[in-house]
């Protein structure tokens, strides 16, 4: 369990039920995959009248994350990123250039960057698996959304992190005078 390996990121979860005949096992199975990025183990214990159900929910590393991925959704990735490329390269050729924020924007006013400033590990970590993305759509309607969002999020990571950097170049700055 958690103790066994602090290193691992892991939450726990118990549930404590009567001896009823209510059977936990059917809620949450023993293994079960939450979502991409959570495992959990599970198991029983009988403490006098009661049954005791504990969950660990270990959380996935970035790189068993990436070991996961099938060649179709590293294909998305790149799919998405060349779709980025394209509305940067139709962004300088339109000369759609934001002067307050100091980069390229797409016809709706969204910051597009160059491929060469995607990282592709970024992107295909936040592309869900192929089962994961079905049922969530049919669960949600507004979850395509909410993913390109995310990915365009990823993709334009380095923006913020470039804005970031100027921030504290000014506040040093701003402090030093």
């Amino acid at each position: 369990m958690i103790e066994n390996n602090p290193k691992e990121k892991s939450r726990a979860c118990a549930a404590i039920q009567d001896n009823e005949g209510f059977d936990w096992s059917e809620v949450l199975p023993i293994n079960d995959n939450v979502d991409e990025r959570f495992k959990t183990k599970a198991k029983w214990e009988a403490l006098n009248k009661h049954n005791v159900f504990v969950a660990e929910i270990k959380e996935k590393s970035r790189e068993e994350i990436l070991k996961e991925k099938t060649p179709r959704e590293i294909n998305i990735a790149g799919y998405i990123i060349e779709k980025m490329q394209e509305e940067y390269e139709d962004a300088v050729s339109s000369k759609s250039w934001d002067k307050k924020r100091e980069f390229y924007v797409n016809r709706d006013g969204e910051p597009v960057v160059h491929r060469r400033d995607i990282v592709h590990d970024d992107v295909l970590v936040a592309i869900p698996r192929s089962g994961q993305y079905h049922s969530n759509v049919a669960k949600d309607k507004t979850y395509v959304k909410r993913l390109d969002k995310i990915i365009r999020d990823v993709m334009t990571s380095s923006l913020r992190k470039r804005d970031e950097a100027r921030m504290k170049k000014n506040v040093d700055e701003m402090v030093n005078d």
